[in-house]
């Protein structure tokens, strides 16, 4: 017995001699980190959030003091800044190693970081290189080869193709509500997705899919031979189950039913793209025939073989098997699930501010003063819906952030978190990472008047700072697809405004008469991270204009 209590208290004793080195060996580290960073004010934890332990210990209370939360810089916006006094702030992590991340919201620090790629490159990022390199994925040498490639796939004729793909999908969701006077929807993200997704797989990728769903029809769509599931089916459930397959391990979707049935249509997605790729080079150009353009293959998808293969005929480097599908797969992550989302937050926005709405609808109807439907020519017509749409995204920005790395200590001239402090230089450490963060940009009261109001006026002239606004990135990496996304949204906005008025859902959201627009706002809008930022839980009504 006595034994047993002298080694008690030696394991104890020993305990304690650990803890206290650590402790010191973690004092030194964290004493060594403020130094390099010339002990710049921000958050000082433990733990990188990132890592996985970071990650586990998220579902404690007072996790601040261990790591930063996983929703930190939505829930607090701009306040962080305006606490340590500067547009920029440092986050120091010492385990499991030593590692410094800026965060940043001056618009004119960031123009100059986006612009010396030298200092401050963009380092490859393999999560999203699913099928393969893409232009988003790919480090800066070799994403400029991609967008030299990519980029005349975003054509004028096929933004004309994506409006009349959105019309017609649009058109088809009216038939399907029928003559009924109201649409109660639970979550509107069950009808912006959907409708995301059938643009970018008409306008993207040539294969048009109708309104009805399998489920509703009570007919499945003929499975190919050689396939084990339908293309619908393969890319909705891709789409459904991506951030599941991005973070976790292979094995880990042979666990469940519902996983396995994943792995499975993300194979099948595979397939069918590489069946893509084959028939669109055995037609070549036997459909380009119609001058008007009407039979054209106007979509992203044949425009990019054809510029690909066009590099082989010019002598230059076309884009691999492997780099094709990793662009068209970049294109339904970037064109389909950050589209609809921003789209759900704008009618969600305009159900909580009705006078907003009613401006929208006035807007409308003066553009199309006959009773008719909009056509692609009148876009540039249609301001109003487009100022939602950014409002929208300045407020719910679908990537929260951009990352940069920094390859030599240097300094950022950066402002003061005071509109009339002057800028300073910032050192920015060698080797530490830099995150543009674009929901403090676009809360900074320097470039957004009342920033935390809903307010379309502020992009109704051209009197606003376009280096504050992130919505589509910016620089080099600025998103290729930003137009597509814009005519989408324009064309959606108008037909369903111009039919419909979007209204708050009793049934699931408590309505309480006289509160103030924000007020309903902030109840309403609950957000949630997942691949993008999206609404947690959106019900509203739709109900027929007279």
């Amino acid at each position: 017995m006595l034994l047993d209590v002298n080694w008690c208290a030696a394991m104890s004793v020993l305990g304690s001699i650990f803890s206290v080195l650590y402790g010191a060996v973690l004092y030194l580290r964290r004493q060594e980190v403020l130094k390099s960073i010339d002990h710049l004010h921000g958050l000082h934890v433990i733990l990188d959030p990132f890592s996985l332990f970071g990650q586990l210990v998220q579902i404690f209370p007072l996790v601040i003091h261990i790591t930063v939360p996983n929703m930190y810089f939505w829930e607090h916006k701009y306040t962080t800044y305006r606490k340590f006094g500067w547009d920029i702030y440092a986050q120091t992590f010492l385990l499991p190693a030593k590692k410094v991340v800026y965060q940043i919201v001056d618009a004119d620090a960031i123009k100059e970081m986006i612009h010396d790629k030298a200092t401050f490159p963009k380092k490859e990022f393999f999560l999203l290189a699913l099928y393969g390199p893409n232009v988003v994925t790919s480090g800066d040498e070799e994403a400029k080869r991609h967008r030299r490639i990519v980029a005349p796939s975003f054509s004028d004729r096929n933004n004309k193709l994506v409006w009349q793909e959105t019309a017609r999908i649009v058109e088809e969701m009216f038939v399907h509500w029928g003559q009924k006077e109201t649409i109660s929807v639970k979550h509107v993200v069950d009808i912006t997705l959907p409708l995301a997704l059938h643009v970018i797989s008409a306008a993207g990728f040539g294969l048009p899919i109708s309104w009805q769903s399998e489920t509703e029809s009570g007919v499945r769509d003929d499975v190919p031979s050689g396939h084990m599931m339908s293309y619908r089916e393969a890319i909705e459930t891709v789409c459904k189950n991506l951030y599941v397959k991005l973070l976790a391990p292979s094995w880990v979707l042979g666990l469940t039913k519902n996983w396995r049935h994943a792995r499975l249509a993300f194979d099948e997605l595979e397939l069918y793209m590489t069946e893509m790729i084959e028939s669109r080079r055995a037609e070549g150009d036997t459909l380009r025939v119609d001058e008007k353009g009407e039979l054209y293959k106007s979509d992203v998808f044949s425009n990019l073989l054809a510029a690909s293969d066009a590099e082989v005929t010019s002598g230059k480097g076309a884009l691999s098997e492997r780099e094709l599908k990793g662009n068209i797969f970049i294109f339904l992550v970037a064109g389909h699930e950050t589209t609809a989302h921003v789209l759900a937050f704008a009618l969600g926005l305009l159900a909580c501010y009705p006078d907003e709405q009613q401006k929208l609808y006035n807007h409308i109807k003066s553009v199309l003063v006959e009773d008719r439907l909009p056509v692609y020519e009148e876009m540039n017509t249609l301001t109003r819906p487009l100022a939602v749409f950014y409002e929208a995204s300045r407020l719910y920005p679908p990537a929260n952030s951009f990352g940069k790395f920094c390859v030599r200590d240097t300094t950022l001239a950066v402002h003061g978190a005071d509109e009339n402090e002057q800028r300073k230089p910032i050192l920015i450490a060698k080797d530490s990472y830099i995150m543009i963060d674009a929901v403090g940009l676009h809360h900074n009261p320097r470039y957004w008047k009342d920033p935390e109001e809903f307010n379309p006026d502020r992009f109704m002239n051209g009197d606003w700072n376009r280096d504050a606004l992130l919505t589509f990135s910016a620089g080099m990496r600025a998103c290729l697809g930003r137009r597509f996304a814009e005519t989408e949204a324009v064309a959606a906005l108008t037909m369903i405004i111009l039919r419909y008025k979007v209204e708050l859902n009793p049934e699931f959201f408590k309505v309480i008469p006289g509160e103030a627009p924000r007020a309903t706002r902030e109840r309403l809008l609950k957000v949630k991270q997942a691949l993008t930022l999206a609404p947690a839980n959106l019900p509203l009504i739709f109900r027929k204009r007279e």
